[in-house]
C-alpha cells in the first residue's frame, strides 16, 4: 500500500481550518450577502477536499470496481468544484469590487461586468471539461486554440465590437442620458449600451441604433459633459442701416426674456458677417441641458421677433418707414391690441417713455403707484415675496405688461419687478387713461374682459371648473372689476 505523501496532509490541513474559518465567519455576519458567500466558500472547500482526496483514497485500495467507482466520483467533484468555483468568484466580485466602486460613485459600467463575468464562465467551461474527461487544464485550452481561430474569423464584426465596446466603457466618453453629435450630426440621447452597439433615441423620438466600433473611429461630441450646461445659437439678419450697438443690445435682451436661458453666463451677440444691406448676427446663449434645445431655441426666435419688430428694426432686407415705437409696441399689447388703431394711437401718445438700468427695482410689492408698464426694450423679472425671500416667477420682455390692476383699480401692487438689464418702457398713468376712458366709456368694460381672460388663463383653480362653473365665475369676476374701475375713475 503506498505511502500518502506529506504535502497531502498539510493540504487536508489548509482545507480544513479554510473550512472551519468560513463557516465561523458566515454564521457570526449580520449580512446576509456574506453569509451567502461564507457557505459557498465551505462547499467549494469541500468539494477542494473531495477532489484530491478520493484519488488518494483510491491508491490505497486494491479493488479495481471500488477504485473505478472513487475515480468516475473524483471526476465528478471536479466538475462540481469549477461550478462552484465560477459561482463564488461572481459573489466574490459582486461583494468586494462592484459594490464598492458603486459605494465610491465611481461605478462600473455594464459592458464591463458582463465581460468579466463571462470570462470567469468561460474558463469554468474550461475546467469542467478538463475535470469531466480528465485531462490537463492547458491541454484543454491547446486543444480549443483552432477552434477559437475559426470563431475569430467568422465573427470578426462582432469581436470588433465587443472589444470596442469595453474600450469605450474604460474610457467612458458618454454614459446613458447623455445628448451626443456623432461625426458632426446630432445623434440623440443614449439610451442603452451594451457589449454590441449603443442604442440612443433621436430628437424625434425614433431609436438609433450604432455599432460600438463605429463609435470608437467617429468623433463625438457629448453635450453633458464635463458639465450639462451648454453654449446654443442662432443667427439673425439684420438691416445695415441699423447701429450695431442698438441690435446687439435688443437682441441679447430679447434672448434673455426666455426663462430656460441662463443668466450667468449672459446671452452674447457677435457680428458673422456684414452684407450689402444686411448684417449677420449670432445670438448665443447658454442653456441648463441639451433635452430643452427646441423649446428654448423657438423661445429664443419668437423673442427676437417681437422685440425687433416692435423695435422698428428690419429683419433682411430693409422696409418702409415704420410708425412710431409707442404705436409699434402697443400692437402687441394683448391688453390694447383688440382696441381700434385711433384708440390704440391715442394711448400711445398718452404713454410716457421711461428708461432703466440693470437691477434697478421698478415697482415694489405692496406699493400702491396707479400706472401699468409696457416693455419696449429689455428684460423685467418679476418675483413674489414667499418666507421672506423674493422668488423669481416670471420675465417680461417686448410686448408684455405689469401693473394693469393698479393702474385700473388702485389695488396696491401684488408683486416686485426688476429690470435684468438696460431697458426701456412706456408708462401709462391713471391721468393718462382717465380722459379716454371718460370719452369712451365702453373702454372699461374691455379693458376688464381683458384682464379677467388673461386671469383666467393663468389661473390653475378656475381651469379645473367645469365650463359651466368657470363661465359663471368668470362672469361674476368681470362685473365686480368692472365696478371697480368705474369707480375708480369715476365713470358713474
Amino acid at each position: 500500500m503506498p505511502e500518502t505523501p506529506a504535502h497531502y496532509w498539510i493540504y487536508a490541513a489548509i482545507i480544513a481550518l479554510a473550512t472551519v474559518g468560513f463557516a465561523i465567519a458566515g454564521l457570526r455576519s449580520p449580512d446576509p450577502a456574506s453569509r451567502r458567500l461564507s457557505l459557498i466558500g465551505v462547499a467549494l472547500l469541500a468539494a477542494t477536499g473531495a477532489w484530491l482526496g478520493l484519488p488518494l483514497l483510491a491508491a490505497h485500495l486494491e479493488s479495481p470496481i471500488v477504485q473505478g467507482l472513487l475515480g468516475d466520483a473524483g471526476r465528478l467533484f471536479g466538475v462540481a468544484w469549477w461550478i462552484i468555483f465560477a459561482l463564488f468568484a461572481l459573489v466574490l466580485l459582486e461583494r468586494f469590487v462592484w459594490r464598492i466602486l458603486e459605494s465610491r460613485e465611481v461605478g462600473a459600467p455594464k459592458l464591463l461586468k458582463d465581460v468579466v463575468r463571462a470570462l470567469v464562465l468561460i474558463v469554468a467551461m474550461f475546467g469542467i471539461v478538463s475535470a469531466a474527461f480528465d485531462q490537463s487544464f492547458t491541454g484543454v485550452l491547446a486543444a480549443s486554440g483552432v477552434l477559437a481561430v475559426v470563431i475569430g474569423f467568422a465573427m470578426q464584426s462582432t469581436l470588433a465590437d465587443l472589444f470596442s465596446g469595453i474600450a469605450l466603457n474604460l474610457e467612458r466618453p458618454y454614459r446613458v442620458g447623455n445628448w451626443l453629435r456623432i461625426d458632426g450630426a446630432l445623434a440623440g440621447q443614449v439610451v442603452e449600451i451594451n457589449w454590441r452597439a449603443t442604442r440612443l433615441r433621436s430628437s424625434d423620438g425614433n431609436t438609433v441604433v450604432l455599432p460600438n466600433s463605429k463609435l470608437a473611429a467617429a468623433q463625438i461630441v457629448n453635450y453633458d459633459m464635463p458639465v450639462a450646461r451648454y453654449r446654443a445659437s442662432l443667427n439673425v439678419p439684420l438691416d445695415a442701416r441699423i447701429p450695431p450697438g442698438l441690435a446687439k443690445e435688443a437682441l441679447s435682451a430679447a434672448a434673455l426674456k426666455a426663462m430656460r436661458v441662463c443668466m450667468e453666463p449672459p446671452p452674447t451677440v457677435a457680428t458673422q458677417e456684414i452684407r450689402d444691406t444686411t448684417i449677420l448676427y449670432e445670438v448665443a446663449y447658454w442653456v441648463d441641458t441639451f433635452d430643452d434645445d427646441a423649446r428654448v431655441h423657438d423661445e429664443v426666435a419668437t423673442s427676437i421677433w417681437y422685440a425687433l419688430d416692435a423695435a422698428g428694426i428690419a429683419l433682411g432686407q430693409p422696409r418702409a418707414a415704420e410708425p412710431p415705437m409707442a404705436v409699434r409696441v402697443l400692437d402687441h399689447v394683448d391688453l390694447f391690441r383688440e382696441l381700434e388703431p385711433a384708440l390704440r394711437a391715442r394711448i400711445a401718445e398718452a404713454a410716457e417713455p421711461v428708461s432703466f438700468h440693470a437691477g434697478d427695482e421698478v415697482m415694489r410689492a405692496g406699493d400702491t403707484d396707479n400706472s401699468l408698464f409696457v416693455v419696449a426694450r429689455g428684460v423685467f423679472e418679476v418675483s413674489l415675496e414667499r418666507d421672506g425671500e423674493r422668488v423669481p416667477v416670471a420675465r417680461l420682455g417686448t410686448g408684455d405688461f405689469f401693473g394693469e390692476m393698479s393702474l385700473l383699480t388702485g389695488s396696491p401692487r401684488s408683486a416686485s419687478v426688476m429690470a435684468l438689464c438696460d431697458t426701456a418702457a412706456l408708462e401709462i398713468g391713471k391721468d393718462a387713461l382717465g380722459p379716454i376712458l371718460q370719452s369712451h366709456p365702453d373702454l372699461a368694460k374691455r379693458l376688464g374682459d381683458i384682464v379677467i381672460g388673461r386671469k383666467l388663463a393663468n389661473d390653475a383653480v378656475l381651469r379645473a371648473m367645469p365650463p359651466r362653473e368657470r363661465r359663471a365665475a368668470t362672469r361674476g369676476q368681470a362685473a365686480e372689476l368692472l365696478v371697480r374701475i368705474r369707480h375708480f375713475f369715476a365713470l358713474d
